[in-house]
């Protein structure tokens, strides 16, 4: 199992491999692109818990990059040349978590993305109600009992619990848990069904809420 997956969008090819595969080392799966539109074509058939991007790219500006990269919830590190002010504040108006200035030692960068990477994964036990969700040996408790999920019953909740109010739609939900691979028409309704079941095993109801015409969500 990897740490993470990093969406790595920089146009100078040495310095892009030489900093994906120090973060190899460290157990990141590091996904690269030499250009925003391919940058932005990856992160639309996988799901990134980073996003390192470039401000100069050759085919787009990389706050355009940012803000699409924004509505898709995918935290940013942003590496920049411009030194201005109003530059830096652009790119965090633009959804940027932070921001390294370039030249940069490679050691920096690869410490910057480690802790980023570490908020964004957050806990690794989840709680709702008496519910508990162990994230690394996917193990959920309550009530005294507890139970193993698979792989991808245990992600969608680790979803839903990480993000509670948050309405996931199929789509969304089976390009995180497929990365964009073409899954069966029902695919999610059947995890669901099963986490739910599960859940109910445990004395806990009620915890994924259908939300009509929209998708699921853990208010």
């Amino acid at each position: 199992m990897t740490r993470g997956r990093i969406l790595f969008i920089e146009d100078d090819g040495a310095l892009r491999d030489l900093v994906a595969r120090e973060l190899r080392t460290l157990g990141y799966e590091v996904i690269e692109a030499g250009t925003g539109g391919d940058g932005l074509g990856e992160a639309a058939l996988k799901a990134f818990d980073l996003a390192v991007l470039d401000l100069n790219l050759p085919d787009m500006d990389g706050l355009e990059v940012a803000e699409r990269l924004r509505d898709d919830e995918v935290p940013i590190l942003m590496l920049t040349a411009r030194t201005d002010v109003d530059s830096r504040v652009a790119g965090l108006y633009a959804g940027a978590s932070d921001y390294v200035p370039k030249p940069f030692d490679v050691r920096e960068l690869v410490a910057r993305v480690h802790v980023r990477m570490r908020e964004s994964a957050g806990s690794d036990v989840l709680e709702y109600g008496s519910l508990r969700l162990q994230v690394e040996t996917r193990t959920l408790r309550a009530g005294g009992r507890e139970v193993v999920l698979p792989e991808r019953e245990a992600e969608l909740l680790r979803l839903l619990l990480a993000h509670p109010g948050k309405v996931f739609t199929r789509d969304e939900l089976e390009r995180r848990l497929y990365d964009g691979e073409l899954p069966e028409s029902n695919t999610v309704q059947v995890f669901v069904s099963q986490v739910r079941r599960k859940l109910a095993d445990l004395g806990e109801n009620d915890v994924i809420q259908t939300v009509r015409g929209k998708g699921y969500t853990v208010a």
